[in-house]
Parts: C-alpha cells; structure tokens; sequence
C-alpha cells in the first residue's frame, strides 16, 4: 500500500471528522424519534380508552430509536478512534 502524504492523511482526518459530524445529528434524530415513541406508547396504553395499536407502535419507535442511537454511538467513537490513528500517522 502506498504511503499517503502528511497533506493527504491531513486531509483524510477532516472528512472523516466532518462524516462524524453528520453521524452525530442522526443520533440525535434517533433519540428523538426514542422520545416520540414514549409519547406514543404513554399515549396508548393510558387514558379511558385503550388505544392498543397506539402503545405498540410506541414501543416498537422506542425500541428502534434506541437500537439506532447504539449503532451511532459505535459508530462515532470507532471514528474518533480511525480519526485520532491518522492524525498521529500524518505527525510522524
């Protein structure tokens, strides 16, 4: 594999730390839509009427919101890592 120059590894760390950036924000949606499923299942599985379908679906949006956010935050400390191994690449 041929060697990058410090430029190109300069470079390479800053559009990773940009796509971590965007990856950030999609956590923040999933945590969002984590919010709206408790709202949702809240919603559903109280009250004088039981709106079933409701709960469940609210469960389901916690559920994925959660799943998603973990996969993120996977995702952003492993770039952070790759991020940080080529910075100390392009110093030495």
């Amino acid at each position: 594999m041929a060697q990058l120059s410090k430029k190109e590894l300069l470079e390479e760390a800053k559009k990773q730390s940009e796509a971590l950036k965007r990856i950030s924000r999609w956590r923040t949606y999933a945590m969002v839509l984590s919010a709206i499923g408790v709202a949702a299942a809240y919603m559903g599985f109280t009250g004088s009427e039981h709106r079933t379908a409701v709960g469940v679906t609210g469960v389901v949006l916690i559920l994925a919101g959660v799943v998603l956010a973990v996969i993120f935050n996977m995702v952003i400390r492993t770039g952070r890592e790759n991020v940080e191994k080529i910075l100390n690449a392009a110093e030495k």
